[in-house]
């Protein structure tokens, strides 16, 4: 199990993502309460590893992810907000007159940090290989 997190200033993405890439979990959380969730699923998944995008606020959070966790690992994040809206409208497609606008001009109805996060082990597992 891969846990990958999108740190940012309010609002965190967290996904945990199995060993046939199935994504088991995701949500979008505030910042403050990054570390006690993080508890919660490194017990109840039994993962060991981390994956964290480098962007905001990367370096607070990768110092206090190294008291949590063996292995952590730090991917690029540029373009994956980009990415993580096709994921999501893919996931959520428009309805109603919303249909009629290309979703490259949409903006998702709720954040996509969860999706950006599991992006992020994708990410990892691809240059791992």
């Amino acid at each position: 199990m891969l846990i990958g997190i999108d740190p940012g200033k309010d609002k965190c993405g967290i996904a945990v993502v199995d060993s046939d890439l199935n994504i088991i979990f995701k949500e979008v959380i505030a910042t403050n309460q990054l570390l006690s969730k993080l508890k919660v699923l490194k017990d109840k998944y039994q993962a060991k590893e981390v994956v964290l995008g480098d962007g905001t606020k990367s370096q607070e959070v990768e110092s206090d992810l190294h008291q949590l966790f063996k292995e952590v690992n730090v991917v690029n994040e540029a373009y994956s907000t980009l990415e993580a809206r096709k994921y999501y409208w893919k996931d959520n497609p428009p309805k109603g007159w919303r249909r009629l606008i290309p979703t490259s001009m949409q903006t998702p109805l709720e954040p996509v940090d969860d999706y950006v996060a599991v992006i992020l082990i994708f990410r990892y597992l691809e240059n791992k290989i």
